[in-house]
C-alpha cells in the first residue's frame, strides 16, 4: 500500500512539475498571394499534424490585408508572417528582430505599374501623380526604383498613398495618373484600358516574399519551425504539380477567388526547395536583394542605420528541410 501511496505521489510530483505546452504558431497570411495560401494547403492536407506542430493560420482579408498583417506582426498579436523581404529589413532597422526562414517566390507580372492610356512609358511620369500603398513599404521601394531605373528620380513625381483596390477609380477620375496594383485590381485596370508601365519582375531580387519570423520565437521555438518549414515545402510542392486542387483549397480559406488566385500564381515565380537553399546562400538573391534595398533606403535617408543581413536572412531551415515524395 505505502509502494502505491508512493507512486502516486511522484507521478503527482512529475505531473505538476512539467512544463505547460506551448500554444499553437500564429501565422499571418495575407490572402491575395497565392503561394502564401500554401499554408491553407498544409493545414487541410493533415501536413503539419504529421509533422507534429500545431499552427493557427490568420488570415488577413480585405482591401487593407497586406497593412493590417504588419500592424499585427508589429503588435505580437502573431508570431510569423508572409510578407516581403524589404518589410522585415524595415522591421529589423525599427528594432523589431526579424528573421525570413523559408523563401515563398518573387513577383514578376503581379504586381505592376499601371498608367493613364495617354502615357508610353514609365518616364513619362515626370511631374505626374503616382501611388502607392504604403511609404517606406514593398510596394514604395517597387515604385521608387522602377521609376529610377527609366530615369524619374524621387521629387520629379508626385508620389501619394492609394490602398491598391482604390486605384482603379483613383485612375478613372484621373486623381493619379499611375499606381501600383495587383491581385483583382491589376485586372481592372488593364480591363479599363490603362496601360501596363513596369512590372516587379524587372528588379526581381527587390520583390521577394517569404515566411518571416520573430527572432525570439526562432530562438525559443526552433524545433518547431523546422516542423512548419518541412511542412510548407511539401505543400508547395502539392501545389505546382496540383494547382487547380491546391487553389481550391486556398480560395475556401480567404477572400480571394480562384480566378484571381490562379492569375497571381502566373505571376509569380516560385521557388521549390533546391532553389530555396540556392537563395539563402551568401551570393544567392536574398542576399543581394538585401543589400541593394538597403543600400536604396540608406541613399534616401529612410534608414538611419544599415541592418545586418546576416540577423535577417536565416537559411538553416530551408538547409535542413527534408523533400517529401
Amino acid at each position: 500500500m505505502k509502494k502505491l501511496l508512493l507512486i502516486f505521489l511522484l507521478t503527482i510530483t512529475v505531473s505538476c512539475s512539467a512544463p505547460p505546452a506551448a500554444p499553437p504558431l500564429k501565422i499571418g497570411i495575407i490572402s491575395i498571394w497565392s503561394t502564401f495560401g500554401a499554408a491553407f494547403i498544409a493545414q487541410e492536407k493533415g501536413l503539419f499534424a504529421k509533422q507534429g506542430v500545431q499552427v493557427i493560420l490568420v488570415p488577413a482579408a480585405g482591401n487593407s490585408g497586406y497593412m493590417d498583417n504588419l500592424k499585427s506582426y508589429k503588435e505580437g498579436k502573431i508570431d510569423a508572417t508572409f510578407m516581403m523581404l524589404s518589410d522585415a529589413i524595415m522591421l529589423e532597422a525599427e528594432g523589431i528582430a526579424t528573421q525570413i526562414i523559408y523563401a515563398t517566390d518573387y513577383s514578376d507580372n503581379s504586381d505592376i505599374i499601371v498608367g493613364q492610356p495617354f502615357l508610353n512609358s514609365l518616364s513619362d511620369l515626370k511631374g505626374k501623380k503616382v501611388s502607392f500603398e504604403g511609404f517606406n513599404t514593398f510596394s514604395h521601394l517597387l515604385v521608387l526604383k522602377l521609376l529610377e531605373q527609366a530615369g524619374v528620380r524621387e521629387g520629379e513625381f508626385e508620389a501619394t498613398k492609394i490602398n491598391y483596390a482604390e486605384v482603379p477609380e483613383a485612375l478613372t477620375t484621373n486623381q493619379i495618373q499611375a499606381g501600383h496594383v495587383y491581385g483583382a485590381a491589376a485586372t481592372e485596370t488593364l480591363t479599363k484600358g490603362f496601360k501596363r508601365l513596369g512590372k516587379a519582375g524587372d528588379i526581381p531580387q527587390l520583390m521577394i516574399k517569404g515566411l518571416m519570423v520573430n527572432a525570439q520565437v526562432v530562438n525559443t521555438r526552433h524545433e518547431e519551425l523546422q516542423k512548419v518549414v518541412n511542412a510548407l515545402v511539401e505543400a508547395m510542392d502539392f501545389l505546382q504539380h496540383s494547382p487547380e486542387e491546391g487553389l481550391n483549397i486556398i480560395a475556401k480559406h480567404t477572400a480571394a477567388s480562384f480566378a484571381e488566385l490562379e492569375a497571381n500564381l502566373k505571376g509569380l515565380h516560385v521557388f521549390g526547395l533546391q532553389e530555396n537553399r540556392d537563395v539563402f546562400k551568401k551570393d544567392g538573391r536574398l542576399f543581394k536583394g538585401g543589400q541593394e534595398i538597403i543600400d536604396f533606403f540608406y541613399q534616401k535617408g529612410v534608414l538611419v542605420k544599415i541592418p545586418d543581413l546576416n540577423k535577417i536572412v536565416d537559411g538553416q531551415f530551408v538547409t535542413a528541410a527534408v523533400k517529401h515524395p
